[in-house]
């Protein structure tokens, strides 16, 4: 059985452009969590009629949702994949966080950030201020709790979606990112996810030679990584009273979903990648202390992390599949000296260090390349030049999958209990 969620329509209203709402500071799963699929019936528009290849001009209008760090750095990311891109709408919860993306984008950008005061969008229906603002594209950067609202929206207006990992920290998100991303592949939209390591070509290639069988049968993927605290925001006088939580969202389960959904996805969703993209069959929680690798340099206090939040500072679970192979995984986050991350691919005839980029068994081999920034710029130009191209991007099914799989493992970290995929996806044939 799914997890059910009553959700409340809500009718889409313009925000003044950077100028915080009285309510700004608002930020219940009940005020995001509202069908936007009900709501959206109707897109209008505040930029020229047209789109793609009006008038003989190829052109592709973004707009940004979630103006942080990442969102910023994508968005610069969407404009470098091809001229014809530039950026016309941004929104966000808050307003310092618009104006400083807005001075980043407008210095880097030139001409191409066409973005004026009137298409800056802040507030909590800000996401909707922007999907309504003439858009072809539309980057979701908001914070994990809102992604599955914020799909819907894009996909019931139509758009082209880059969606940032994880769509959702929960089940009940990521059943409805599952329906959302079908929605989107039916009617023929383009989605492309953060999972941005299926962009690199030295990942590419080392997956593609597992693939083919040169460590033989993969049997076990081992994805371990301690290291130390996220980012922090200090508290700001000119914020509503009460945001300094959503401001430090991924400090804090109820918007990140937790380090191990929010961080440690990404190495999940690379051994779902290993394993061919198949469900597990359960997931169970395995002793954290034997499964995170600290490193011998990396001498640490254990009773205290130095963290904020209430993210859990350790997790570890073991997914378990139908025909034996197997996937290890946990993260530690605290205050540390060094980070240690283990990515190893244990195969019947040799295995693969991930992070080294080294194979060892029937055909020893090393990547040439050393791992770089250049996925994040190949995951945007996929998208971008494949809109472009009539190409249409779709990686929907894994992106929420590889989601599903992360709340799973956490699910059964907290409960100490196994927890089976049956049991969260039924036969929900969007996410199975």
């Amino acid at each position: 059985m799914f997890l059910k969620t009553m959700l409340t329509a809500a009718q889409p209203r313009r925000i003044a452009a950077c100028r915080t709402t009285a309510n700004q500071g608002e930020t219940s799963r009940r005020s995001f969590l509202r069908d936007a699929v009900a709501a959206s019936c109707a897109v209008t528009g505040t930029l020229p009629a047209g789109g793609l290849f009006a008038g003989g001009e190829q052109r592709l209008r973004i707009g940004l949702v979630g103006c942080g760090g990442r969102g910023t750095g994508a968005a610069l990311q969407a404009i470098e994949a091809d001229p014809a891109v530039s950026l016309v709408a941004l929104g966000d919860v808050f307003a310092d966080q618009v104006m400083s993306s807005a001075d980043v984008l407008g210095r880097r950008a030139g001409d191409r950030f066409d973005c004026p005061p009137t298409r800056c969008f802040v507030g909590p229906e800000a996401y909707r201020s922007v999907i309504e603002s003439g858009i072809d594209l539309v980057l979701l950067a908001a914070p994990p709790h809102v992604r599955p609202l914020h799909l819907e929206a894009a996909v019931a207006a139509g758009k082209h979606v880059y969606c940032e990992k994880p769509v959702a920290i929960d089940v009940a998100g990521a059943v409805r990112a599952a329906t959302a991303a079908a929605h989107s592949r039916a009617a023929g939209l383009a989605l492309v996810s953060g999972f941005c390591f299926r962009h690199d070509p030295r990942m590419v290639e080392m997956v593609s030679r597992i693939h083919d069988g040169l460590i033989g049968r993969p049997r076990v993927v081992q994805a371990h990584a301690a290291i130390g605290l996220p980012w922090r925001k200090p508290v700001e006088s000119g914020r509503e009273p009460g945001t300094w939580p959503l401001a430090n969202w991924i400090s804090f389960s109820r918007f990140s979903g937790g380090h191990f959904v929010e961080q440690h996805v990404q190495a999940i969703d690379r051994a779902a990648w290993i394993l061919g993209d198949l469900p597990p069959v359960l997931a169970e929680p395995i002793d954290s202390d034997s499964a995170t690798t600290t490193g011998p340099s990396c001498s640490l206090d254990q009773q205290s992390t130095g963290a904020i939040g209430d993210c859990a500072a350790s997790t570890a679970v073991r997914y378990r599949y139908a025909d034996g192979q197997t996937v290890e995984a946990s993260i530690e986050r605290r205050e540390r000296p060094c980070d240690s991350t283990v990515e190893t691919v244990i195969g019947s005839a040799g295995s693969c260090d991930l992070v080294r980029g080294t194979m060892g068994g029937r055909q020893p081999w090393a990547a040439k390349s050393a791992p770089g920034p250049d996925r994040y710029r190949a995951t945007m130009e996929t998208l971008v030049r494949g809109i472009l191209s009539g190409r249409l991007p779709h990686d929907g099914a894994h992106m929420c999958r590889s989601t599903l799989m992360a709340v799973m493992g956490r699910m059964a970290a907290e409960t100490g209990r196994p927890v089976a995929w049956n049991a969260l996806a039924g036969g929900d044939s969007h996410i199975a």
